[in-house]
């Protein structure tokens, strides 16, 4: 019997001091890429968004809302990234393989929520991706998605999607010894990670989408997004 393809949508939305990048991204079972529907940037230069800060939630709820409503047309789940100062990221090493967040002394930073992901181990040192956010900017972020009638699903880190998405390129081939040598040849750089060869790679663009000029980042980090949710 003939099974009908399956096809996963998402809609990501990336968000920096000043910008937000819209994408609605789909996989169908059958495609090897990820397939890129439609994709938009927006600029905010009056403070309306400062830092990750909103200052003016009306207009930041109704143009998140009018994209979602355009560009996805359905009640698709929504990922969303985050970048900005307000967030501490930083590579930290421990003696130990298993720590807990209460084991890599971290900064004693009151409302913060924590993440973190194993790298590589080197020397007898072991080395993770740490993340922190003020709980005050996810709660904004998730009273946000709620005024804007959006299904958020995730709300993570730029970097944290970027190793999701190295290690998916990798493949079988991915060891951590290599992340880590990768890392240490850049400064651990985590967007430097990546060349210019690798979005064609994950994500297929349809001549109808004017991004050719835009930094390939932000389609990487949405493309790791949708792969950390299973979508891929």
């Amino acid at each position: 019997m003939w099974n009908k393809p399956k096809q996963h949508d998402a809609f990501v939305i990336t968000i920096t001091p000043r910008t937000i990048t819209y994408s609605h991204l789909s996989r169908s079972t059958n495609e090897p890429q990820i397939q890129l529907q439609s994709h938009d940037i927006e600029i905010f230069d009056t403070l309306e968004l400062e830092k990750l800060i909103v200052f003016n939630p009306t207009i930041v709820i109704n143009q998140i809302q009018n994209h979602y409503r355009a560009m996805a047309n359905q009640s698709i789940p929504v990922l969303m990234a985050l970048n900005g100062p307000s967030l501490f990221a930083k590579i930290i090493s421990s003696s130990k393989a298993h720590p807990s967040l209460e084991q890599l002394n971290l900064p004693h930073t009151p409302h913060m929520q924590w993440a973190h992901r194993y790298l590589y181990s080197h020397d007898h040192r072991h080395y993770f991706y740490v993340c922190g956010l003020p709980q005050q900017i996810l709660l904004q972020f998730q009273l946000i998605s709620i005024a804007a009638q959006l299904p958020l699903r995730l709300i993570s880190t730029e970097h944290m999607a970027l190793l999701h998405l190295y290690r998916y390129l990798s493949g079988a081939a991915f060891r951590h010894s290599e992340l880590g040598e990768a890392l240490s040849k850049r400064n651990n750089n985590i967007e430097q990670l990546f060349s210019k060869d690798d979005l064609p790679r994950v994500l297929s663009i349809p001549t109808s989408q004017a991004v050719a000029n835009e930094n390939p980042i932000s389609l990487l980090i949405a493309c790791g997004l949708f792969i950390s949710e299973g979508f891929s």
